[in-house]
Formats: structure tokens, sequence, C-alpha cells
């Protein structure tokens, strides 16, 4: 376990819960971890291309219906690539497609970087 057992030893030892425990020191302990495993699972949603591919029902459609099929930017990618024309319209799109999801990955990363380096900052710098 990522928390130290004196932690939930002392807090027991102080008379608290287990269900206070869990929300006042075991969460605020684990919460970079559970941030950064939100992270990769998304990191690992746009990069598992084929997975996406069959999971996602391969159909070129945008709806917010959970039970119908779709297409992710990266399984389009990965569909279309081998069949399109070098130079066309369309190859430049699947380019920006990419570029795109680089983008986001980049802006994803940079706020990671930014909300653990202020709570590792506001950890140890003594004031909480």
């Amino acid at each position: 376990m990522a928390i130290p057992t004196h932690f939930t030893e002392a807090s027991y030892a102080l008379g608290a819960s287990k269900w206070q425990t869990a929300i006042y020191v075991i969460l605020p302990g684990a919460i970079h971890g559970i941030f950064a495993a939100v992270l990769l699972g998304i990191g690992r949603a746009f990069g598992e291309t084929m997975i996406v591919l069959m999971a996602t029902g391969n159909a070129a459609l945008i709806s917010f219906n959970f039970a119908e099929p779709v297409r992710s930017l990266t399984a389009t990618i990965g569909a279309e690539m081998a069949e399109v024309v070098f130079g066309d319209t369309h190859y430049n799109v699947l380019f920006f497609i990419g570029t795109l999801l680089l983008v986001f990955t980049f802006i994803l990363n940079i706020i990671a970087e930014v909300v653990v380096k202020k709570g590792i900052i506001k950890k140890f710098s003594g004031s909480e």
C-alpha cells in the first residue's frame, strides 16, 4: 500500500472510524496515485488503436449514445491510413487528426505535471 501503515494506525489511535480514516487520511495520501492512474488510463485509451477499433464497433459515426457503435480518432487513423492516396486531402486530414491527438496528449501531460508538482510542493512545504 502506498500509504504508510503508521498513518492509518495513528488515525485509529485518535479515535477515527474506518470511513473517517479512508476519507481524511488514505484518500489525500493516495490522490496523486489515483490521478496518475486516470491519466495513464486516458493515455492507454488513445494509444491502443486496434482494441479501440474493435471494441467501439468501427462505425464512422458520431453519437452520444453509448449503445451505438462509434469510431475513435486513433481507430480512424488505423483503419483509413492504408487506403488513402498520398498527398490527398483525406491524407492531410488523417495527419491533422494525429496532430490533434498529439496536442491533446501534450496538454493532458502538462496539466498532470502542474497538478502533481503543486501537490508535491504543498505536501513537502509543510503548509496544508
